[in-house]
């Protein structure tokens, strides 16, 4: 009998340790996947074309807005003139038009949505290009910051 309760006290101790050494494999994988920069450095990349992705379709969305928006036909079609007073006012208003147009074409008049378009691509591709440096860097260079021994540093 005292046989049978060393052989389960030892069961019972190699089973203790088992789920000891599980729940440190379990929280070290926790860890793992909360540690931010360490999910960032490895998903990063994903998330830079995602956020591109998102950026290219909201600019395209608001340029075919305003594309169409300014294709879109006038309500009601504009009676033929009939007296040379109205024919001055119609061109009048075609020449206000048209100054309209030429200051809008301006790039400091640009709309608020180009303005942001151009900034966020500027800004996304400048963090992708750091990023795919820095990973070269670190794929090509493992030692750290140190250069090879045979790189010249004139």
């Amino acid at each position: 009998m005292g046989h049978a309760v060393d052989e389960a006290k030892r069961e019972r101790e190699l089973t203790k340790e088992a789920l000891e050494q599980g729940i440190d494999r379990f929280e070290a994988r926790v860890r793992h996947e909360l540690d931010w920069k360490e999910r960032l450095r490895r998903d990063g990349p994903r998330y830079a074309v995602i956020g591109t992705v998102v950026l290219v379709g909201a600019v395209g969305l608001f340029a075919l807005r305003a594309t169409v928006k300014a294709r879109r036909p006038a309500d009601e079609p504009a009676a033929p003139p009939r007296s040379i007073a109205d024919l001055a006012g119609e061109l009048q208003a075609i020449r206000d038009s048209l100054d309209k147009n030429k200051k809008e074409q301006k790039r400091d008049n640009a709309p608020l949505w180009q303005k942001i378009a151009l900034r966020g691509v500027t800004a996304a591709g400048a963090a992708a290009g750091t990023m795919i440096a820095r990973q070269a860097a670190e794929r090509f260079m493992p030692g750290g910051d140190e250069a090879p021994e045979h790189f010249d540093h004139r």
